[in-house]
């Protein structure tokens, strides 16, 4: 792999449960909308790291991504039992996680900067078919490290189109009704992410 693709760029595999609550999580929903403390701590562990990867990927440091996190679960703890059973928790934790990140991002010393460390745990890339080589595997994870040493080359929504839909392999109609934006809106910001970036990592000589 030699540089980005058009369609796509290298980012994290998404979990299953990103297209969708699996019984066990939403059998854990509705008993923590009961208050059942167990049911939500459980909820927190199911979720948590999802949310902290986004902080980092974002630009936030790790420290400052666990406090986003953390008041992001503050506010669903307190608004749980207004969560429509039926509907998705995912998306409805998602964007209360996303603005608890962008609320930390405008106080964060250096908002739009990963560390090396913090990069590598929250953005490393496999070859998805799984009989990659070790070779390959380990380029595509150095893609992926530039890649987010780059984020901070986009605007505030070109950015959060790019992590949900290139790290953490959402559809377009999934960011929309996250962000709640139109699905071409979502597309074009998602287009002019990915040019940029490739304008950042692979400039052409002139």
């Amino acid at each position: 792999m030699n540089g980005i693709k058009e369609e796509s760029l290298v980012g994290v595999p998404a979990p299953e449960s990103s297209r969708g609550e699996s019984p066990a999580a939403s059998a854990l929903v509705e008993r923590a909308k009961r208050g059942d403390a167990d049911a939500f701590g459980d909820l927190v562990r199911l979720y948590e790291g999802r949310i902290i990867s986004i902080g980092i990927q974002m630009g936030l440091s790790r420290d400052d991504a666990l406090d986003a996190c953390q008041d992001a679960f503050i506010k669903v703890f307190r608004y749980i039992g207004a969560f429509r059973s039926g509907e998705s928790f995912f998306k409805w934790l998602y964007r209360i996680a996303i603005n608890a990140i962008y609320d930390h991002m405008k106080h964060a010393h250096r908002p739009g900067t990963v560390s090396i460390e913090d990069a590598e745990g929250a953005s490393v890339a496999f070859i998805r078919d799984g009989t990659s080589s070790p070779a390959l595997q380990a380029e595509a994870a150095d893609l992926a490290r530039k890649v987010a040493g780059a984020l901070d080359c986009l605007t505030k929504q070109e950015r959060i189109v790019f992590v949900l839909r290139d790290l953490q392999e959402m559809d377009s109609e999934e960011i929309g009704r996250i962000m709640r934006l139109s699905q071409v809106t979502v597309r074009r910001h998602c287009m002019s992410a990915r040019q940029k970036l490739r304008d950042r990592l692979f400039p052409r000589d002139h």
